[in-house]
């Protein structure tokens, strides 16, 4: 099919047309939740997912000893309720988030926990028939709930069962890449890209949900799947969508070697030793003479922060990784001697994981870096139900903004996309029903097509696509890790800057066969930037972002959030500054 329209032309095909009232975007625990309870509401409701269903994203792949979801249904200690976790959750970000999302986290994840139950999802449970609850960080009681160490994957597999009985399509391998608007800015459709077949596919539909997770892997070394490249992000700022928080990334160690294993906070209490590839053991060269290596390791959890001598941990890994660092540029790691009993019970799940790709712990070194492993930034909520500034874009899980500041307390990644996923749904399917599928999608695309079309038409270069994005990674490694400064970002903004250059100077081979490639290469690009920009505007350190150059926490200046949005053509930068609880007056956007 080859689209006219106002004097335009574009021999880009569009090679197929799908109509459902609402898309979801994604293929993890808030897209799957978001899908059931959009097909529940009564709509025709379809999946595009870029990698392959239960194989690809956060939720298919997520592991450590501490995994699990967060609700205060009161099993472990009665005194704990929604209020409680309310206050925790916000006591973590105050300032940095959105009140009226934390409340609805907090008061609507225990019935969410029955619906999962009532699907059938068996979580561990004690003798007395109520759940097994776990302590996690930032809670006042025992609040996480698990299912057998794989609670992430147990959810999602037990969602899919009912999205199968609902008979909603899955569509695999599809990059949905922009999305399609009408002259009242409504969403009308979706373009997306086949990975394996190269087909063009236009989604007519008036309900987007974009709950495609996060952008881990514009890093060298992330957990999860190397699909999460901030896709969902870049559209959203394409749209002009704040994307807010951009600059909070967990990250911290994690077996790299054969396979990335996240290694979580029980892990370092059995004190593994790390040396260089020298031989060097990097706490002892790295920690000051006054505080004590053992409560760098007490105090040692995942992810990165500056708040605890725990500082001294991840830095340390960064500083060997640029200086003396193994063949894939780790750090080595062995248990110490006599150590059995204690890995059996601190860290059983991950030891045995490990010793399925071939590491055995007690007898092999192995290689740890750093890794990234959850984006606490996203593109900007303006209500519970996942609503936007455009009508008829609804965001949830990892992609979305808003819940999540400098801290995410344990257990709450799980918890929002079941409650955020299931008010998306809804909401969209409720759109859909009002708006109806809107015609015009296919001359509202053409812009998009002509962009393309021209893509692959000015391209006379030689630069190799997937070679830049590797490069990308280790610049975004090299110098937005945990230790930040001016120096480094600016290296990495004049990267990102030498990569779009040569974008849009043709200087890549790009074809129909790369085109996938060169999407995503450009979503990349956009995030990395409002990465690098959220974090060199913010000069003070805070929790999971450390600035070398500004090392303290600034309060007097800081508390607020920063934003980036697209203006003109450009990467604009703003602060927001939230309420601090939800009854206060909402919140304020200054520039």
């Amino acid at each position: 099919m080859t689209f006219y329209w106002k004097g335009c032309e574009t021999n880009m095909k569009v090679d197929r047309i799908i109509e459902t009232d609402v898309l979801v975007v994604g293929g993890g625990g808030a897209a799957a939740r978001a899908a059931l309870s959009a097909a529940e509401a009564g709509a025709n409701v379809r999946v595009a997912i870029k990698s392959k269903w239960l194989g690809g994203g956060s939720t298919a792949t997520a592991f450590s000893e501490l995994l699990a979801i967060a609700a205060a249904i009161g099993h472990a200690d009665e005194r704990d309720q929604p209020e409680i976790h309310y206050e925790d959750t916000l006591d973590a970000g105050r300032g940095f988030i959105d009140p009226e999302l934390v409340w609805t986290l907090a008061s609507e994840v225990p019935d969410r926990i029955q619906d999962l139950m009532d699907i059938g999802l068996n979580f561990d449970k004690q003798e007395n028939g109520k759940l097994v609850q776990g302590m996690s960080d930032f809670a006042t009681y025992p609040r996480t709930c698990r299912v057998n160490g794989v609670t992430a994957r147990h959810i999602l597999v037990a969602l899919s069962k009912q999205i199968k009985k609902h008979n909603v399509p899955i569509d695999e391998h599809m990059m949905v890449f922009k999305l399609v608007t009408d002259q009242n800015q409504n969403i009308s459709g979706a373009l997306a890209i086949h990975r394996e077949t190269k087909e063009l596919v236009l989604y007519k539909t008036p309900s987007v949900i974009l709950a495609c997770g996060g952008a881990h892997h514009i890093y060298k070394y992330a957990v999860g799947t190397p699909d999460m490249t901030g896709n969902g992000y870049a559209m959203a700022y394409e749209l002009g969508i704040p994307l807010i928080n951009m600059e909070f990334i967990q990250i911290g160690p994690g077996a790299i070697n054969p396979s990335i294993t996240l290694l979580s906070g029980p892990v370092w209490k059995t004190k593994p030793i790390l040396k260089n590839d020298k031989g060097e053991n990097i706490l002892e060269k790295y920690v000051p003479p006054h505080i004590p290596i053992d409560d760098v390791y007490k105090k040692k959890v995942f992810p990165f922060t500056i708040s605890t001598a725990a500082y001294y941990f991840d830095t340390s890994i960064q500083k060997e990784l640029e200086l003396n660092p193994t063949p894939n540029g780790g750090v080595w790691c062995t248990m110490p001697p006599g150590s059995e009993d204690i890995v059996q019970q601190k860290m059983p799940k991950t030891g045995g994981v490990l010793k399925s790709k071939g590491i055995n712990i007690f007898e092999d070194q192995f290689e740890v870096a750093l890794v990234a492993q959850c984006m606490n930034g996203g593109a900007l909520i303006e209500s519970p139900d996942g609503t936007t500034k455009i009508s008829g874009l609804f965001i949830a899980g990892e992609t979305a903004g808003g819940v999540r500041g400098p801290d995410r307390p344990g257990g709450n990644s799980l918890a929002e996309g079941q409650v955020f996923g299931h008010r998306t749904g809804q909401a969209a399917a409720a759109h859909a029903e009002k708006a109806m599928i809107n015609g015009s999608a296919e001359k509202e695309s053409l812009g998009a097509l002509v962009h393309l079309s021209d893509l692959i038409a000015n391209s006379y270069g030689d630069k190799d696509l997937v070679q830049a994005i590797n490069t990308l990674k280790e610049v975004m490694y090299k110098n937005c890790l945990v230790i930040r400064n001016e120096q480094r970002l600016n290296t990495a903004l004049t990267h990102i800057d030498e990569l779009e250059r040569s974008m849009d100077a043709g200087e890549f081979i790009i074809d129909k066969e790369n085109l996938f490639t060169a999407i995503d290469l450009k979503h990349m690009l956009i995030t990395s930037r409002a990465i690098v920009i959220a974090a060199k505007t913010r000069t003070e350190s805070r929790s999971c972002h450390f600035r070398e150059d500004y090392p303290e926490k600034d309060d007097s200046n800081w508390i607020k959030s920063i934003y980036v949005t697209q203006e003109n053509g450009e990467m604009q930068v703003g602060t927001r500054h939230w309420p601090n609880n939800r009854s206060s007056e909402r919140s304020e956007i200054k520039r």
